[in-house]
């Protein structure tokens, strides 16, 4: 090896070792502010801090004492509240390992705005009634076979389309049903017609965002929304039962 390249080399193994001797093993909580390729720029108590993401970073969900689930960097967004632990050297950290709280990252999508996929999961955690707080929430009742909102009704839409912003980091959930006569996958159908309706509603009174109104989802016949009494006639059955819902997080704030 000739002088150069032997300098070279002495070089390259003295920074290695430096940069390494430099980084001290770290765990802190932080609030991510943005997340770009592999890079997360966040907020601790104590200032900023940049982490940088690897190929062998574990990302992990955890809810309550045992459960944890394996995600990827995709579900890191802006406004969540994770756990780091890695290498640090200045304000960076090289994230060994990082994890987050399933009720923190809902809450997260619910402030930013997620995928359609993140919506989709935010949807379902409020129809199964989990870390979510239903604040106002009507009842908008069909004739048989019909999907069409009566005049009274969109009074009723109206009025809580007025009151949701009220409640801050809100979210709409759409449910809609039908009653038991007729086929299965007919109901299923039209409960969708229904919601769709009520959906279509709200967004054009103007009163509200229509990034805040979820997607509707049909339940059919036979089923209740969840802290709903089971309806006991066929009357009661056809219906959409509009919710206006925030974290339960923000009711500790």
């Amino acid at each position: 090896m000739d002088a150069r390249k032997y300098g070279l080399a002495v070089f390259a193994t003295a920074f290695v070792m430096s940069t390494y001797a430099g980084a001290e093993p770290v765990k802190t909580e932080a609030v991510i502010v943005s997340a770009t390729d592999g890079t997360i720029k966040a907020r601790t108590r104590t200032g900023p801090l940049t982490v940088v993401i690897t190929p062998s970073t574990k990302i992990s969900e955890t809810s309550g004492l045992a459960s944890k689930k394996t995600r990827d960097a995709k579900s890191l967004l802006p406004g969540l509240i994770f756990t780091v632990k890695g290498d640090q050297q200045g304000e960076t950290v090289t994230a060994e390992d990082i994890r987050f709280k399933d009720r923190d990252w809902r809450a997260a999508v619910a402030a930013k705005a997620g995928t359609t996929e993140q919506f989709a999961e935010l949807r379902g955690a409020i129809i199964g009634g989990q870390e979510y707080v239903i604040r106002h929430e009507t009842t908008v009742y069909f004739a048989t076979g019909s999907a069409v909102v009566s005049a009274s009704d969109k009074q009723h839409l109206r009025a809580l389309a007025e009151k949701a912003p009220s409640f801050g980091n809100y979210r709409i959930s759409i449910l809609g049903f039908a009653d038991p006569r007729g086929n299965a996958a007919a109901n299923e159908r039209l409960s969708h017609k229904r919601a769709t309706a009520v959906s279509n509603y709200l967004r054009q009174t103007g009163l509200i965002q229509p990034g805040r109104v979820l997607a509707e989802s049909s339940m059919g016949e036979g089923t209740t929304a969840p802290g709903e009494a089971a309806p006991t006639k066929h009357e009661e059955a056809r219906r959409v039962v509009v919710r206006v819902v925030t974290p339960k997080v923000q009711l500790k704030e």
